[in-house]
């Protein structure tokens, strides 16, 4: 009788436990929560549109989520700086607001201000203030054999940290190629097709596009390895397969981003986010918030951009 009373309450704590835990969860209030602005959005000089996405979050609970979420179609988005201002329009066939930047030129150093108000009185608002660009000196190929005796090319940016203050950068580039052809010589008008990949930054195996100049201050700075092309360029290591010999042409668009801290911050937590993708043990990841009134973030970043051409 001893072993069953002892069960018996066991099971009533349990339930009692899941009771609270289950209030805990689902107050009623939740769905009282009010609805607020989402907003997205990135503008550097080389803009040639200025396009900023506005959603509207959904309260937990809402029935009615279907019509109370999603992309906001009409709200006034107003984009200014010192005595300059500018209304963006909705493009409907991408779903966001934008304007030609010729009609509203991003200029280093300046500040802008985006506010995106609703008819029914929503409304939010971020600034950011433009970087100087960064000037990317050098791009250099190198290769790399793996474990599994495959060699694989890959570049490394090069620039010049500008000192006395704190910089954030961002690299990318898009590989463009024409694979080796040797009988194409002996064919009149027979050349390969160029073909694109973007280059995959990479450290330790994790996505590498995102770098600071902590602890490098006013030092030369280089990028993580950008593969060209894995698929590709993943072949056994010998002295007679070089990079001469895959390709007929071959060229990478280099462009390095000279990024404020909100845009920094903002995409370092994707690729936290995206780490952790599928671990259920991970933990949480939340994106910071540049929004006053709403939620999201609105950054600045300018670019330069070089062709560093292979063969």
């Amino acid at each position: 009788m001893k072993r069953i009373y002892v069960v018996s309450l066991l099971i009533a704590l349990f339930t009692t436990g899941c009771q609270s835990m289950r209030q805990e969860v689902e107050p009623a209030g939740l769905s009282q929560v009010a609805k607020k602005l989402v907003i997205i959005g990135f503008i550097s000089p080389q803009d040639t549109v200025l396009a900023v996405k506005v959603n509207i979050t959904r309260p937990i609970a809402d029935a009615n989520y279907t019509t109370n979420y999603g992309t906001v179609a009409n709200a006034k988005v107003v984009l200014e700086t010192g005595n300059r201002s500018v209304q963006l329009t909705y493009n409907s066939k991408n779903d966001y607001y934008q304007v030609d930047a010729k009609k509203f030129p991003v200029r280093a150093g300046e500040t802008y201000q985006l506010t995106a108000q609703t008819p029914d009185g929503l409304k939010a608002s971020g600034s950011c203030t433009i970087p100087q660009p960064a000037v990317l000196q050098k791009v250099r190929l190198d290769s790399v054999g793996d474990a599994t005796n495959q060699k694989q090319y890959f570049v490394r940016y090069y620039w010049q940290d500008v000192s006395a203050m704190t910089n954030y950068y961002q690299t990318v580039g898009i590989f463009t190629y024409a694979k080796s052809c040797p009988t194409c010589k002996s064919e009149a008008g027979a050349k390969p097709k160029p073909e694109t990949t973007p280059v995959v930054f990479e450290s330790l195996g994790q996505a590498g596009t995102l770098l600071s100049d902590q602890a490098n201050n006013g030092r030369v700075l280089e990028s993580c390895r950008g593969f060209l092309n894995q698929s590709s360029t993943a072949l056994p290591v010998s002295d007679k397969i070089t990079f001469p010999n895959l390709y007929d042409r071959a060229f990478v668009r280099a462009t390095l981003l000279n990024v404020d801290e909100a845009y920094y911050k903002y995409h370092q937590a994707l690729e936290l986010q995206k780490k952790s993708d599928g671990n259920p043990f991970a933990e949480p990841v939340l994106l910071p918030n540049t929004i006053t009134g709403g939620l999201g973030c609105f950054a600045g970043f300018n670019q330069s951009t070089v062709t560093a051409t292979f063969k």
